[in-house]
């Protein structure tokens, strides 16, 4: 009987994440290195059979005289497959064993030594460097950057570089890389699901372009809001990059009175750094709030109300291994949109008129991936490998995303079943 492929759909369910093991991540190298020795030889006959269907013309602009099948498969063939082919990586993912491999829980993954490298073979690793270069394709953190990548789109390893080009950064670690825009959205698109169903304090999550962007929306919507006579008040959370240059992500809240549109009547501003007492980026989003919401002459400004509910999660990066820095803002920032979401919706009062104290209390103990109870931040050990668990399944939502788009097209078919919840 052939396993079922499970084609997952996230709801960002955070008790995923903190009912882990601690200290028990993925499963043994024996057992990776067998699993990826049987990937990569199930690519290979993929790709020899693709060439088998291919014109005579193509395999004679692909292959020269002097390399024989066995060696452009072993080389440059998942390239050109790539290359003649915009949608590569969903034809692969419709290769029920392949997708079984790709989709494959964290519990299946090996992760090596202290800078928890996921074990690829070595297919598996082109995969996610080709499908990088193909628009709307990034498996989010599993791609080398194309400088760090050899004419096969193999990952060239720091050992392999020669002494003047060795430069260790965040981008050669899988659990140092940046948020691409595929994970942004997908981190948006849960912070929008958990915004429904409605509720007595109406909720909006914004996710556009730079924070600035975010927060002329805000201002656009409740602009809308008023032209339709409505009086209640509107929540609008907001998780963003600060700006172009700054690559870090801030979240937000805003209560807005459709009746004033120009004048926010609450303003929290949440970081996930706080080294000095105050957030590195508190000025600059003043900034922006005045710029987006400015006043007549002669009244206090906006940012005169704004109040501070950032929480200290991130890691400073001072004497720390590249390897062991903390680049995980984007899901910090999620899990505190999250649950300002979840607060607005059960008690909005506190949201509305409540103490900043309280407030940034009862986020955190809606946050149990990231605390043990109300402020009770969990160990930075047991934080980095929850962050690890969302980087591997933001990978995995990503091709999720493309493979329920592609069976959409066609009546879904065994061995696909969809399901909704997924497993750590």
């Amino acid at each position: 009987m052939k396993e079922t492929v499970r084609v997952t759909l996230t709801h960002n369910d955070p008790m995923m994440y903190s009912n882990f093991s601690f200290g028990q991540l993925g499963c043994s190298k024996e057992q990776a290195i067998f699993d990826n020795i049987a990937f990569d030889n199930l690519i290979k006959d993929f790709l020899r059979s693709w060439l088998d269907q291919s014109p005579v013309l193509l395999l004679t602009d692909l292959i020269d005289d002097d390399t024989t099948l066995d060696d452009f498969i072993e080389q440059n063939a998942l390239r050109s497959f790539f290359r003649y082919n915009e949608d590569a990586l969903e034809q692969l993912l419709e290769q029920p064993a392949v997708a079984r491999h790709l989709l494959r829980p964290v519990s299946n993954v090996h992760f090596l030594n202290d800078a928890y490298e996921p074990l690829f073979s070595q297919f598996e690793q082109r995969i996610y460097n080709l499908a990088a270069q193909q628009e709307h394709h990034q498996v989010s953190f599993r791609y080398s950057s194309l400088s760090r990548q050899n004419a096969y789109a193999d990952t060239i390893a720091l050992s392999q570089l020669p002494p003047d080009q060795f430069r260790e950064d965040i981008g050669v670690y899988f659990g140092t890389r940046r948020s691409d825009e595929v994970a942004l959205t997908l981190l948006g698109r849960q912070l929008r699901r958990e915004a429904f169903p409605a509720s007595s304090l109406p909720v909006h999550v914004i996710t556009e372009g730079y924070m600035e962007d975010s927060l002329r929306v805000v201002k656009r919507i409740t602009e809308h809001i008023r032209e339709e006579e409505a009086t209640k008040r509107h929540c609008f959370i907001i998780q963003r990059r600060h700006a172009a240059d700054d690559r870090h992500l801030g979240a937000a809240l805003l209560i807005m009175n459709p009746a004033q549109p120009n004048k926010p009547e609450r303003i929290l501003f949440c970081d996930t750094l706080n080294p000095s007492g105050t957030p590195p980026w508190w000025h600059s989003f003043k900034r922006k709030i005045d710029a987006i919401f400015p006043q007549p002459e002669g009244e206090a400004f906006v940012s005169d109300i704004l109040e501070d509910g950032g929480v200290k999660l991130q890691r400073l990066h001072d004497g720390v291994p590249v390897r062991h820095q903390d680049i995980d803002c984007a899901f910090y920032t999620a899990s505190i949109g999250r649950a300002l979401v979840q607060l607005a919706q059960a008690n909005p009062d506190l949201i509305l008129t409540g103490a900043i104290k309280d407030i940034v209390s009862q986020m955190t103990a809606l946050m149990p991936e990231y605390y043990e109870g109300a402020n009770q931040t969990r160990e930075p050990e047991y934080v980095r490998e929850v962050n690890i668990i969302r980087r591997w399944n933001t990978g995995r939502d990503a091709m999720n995303t493309l493979l329920l788009s592609r069976l959409a097209e066609t009546p879904l078919h065994q061995p696909y079943v969809v399901e909704t919840a997924l497993q750590a």
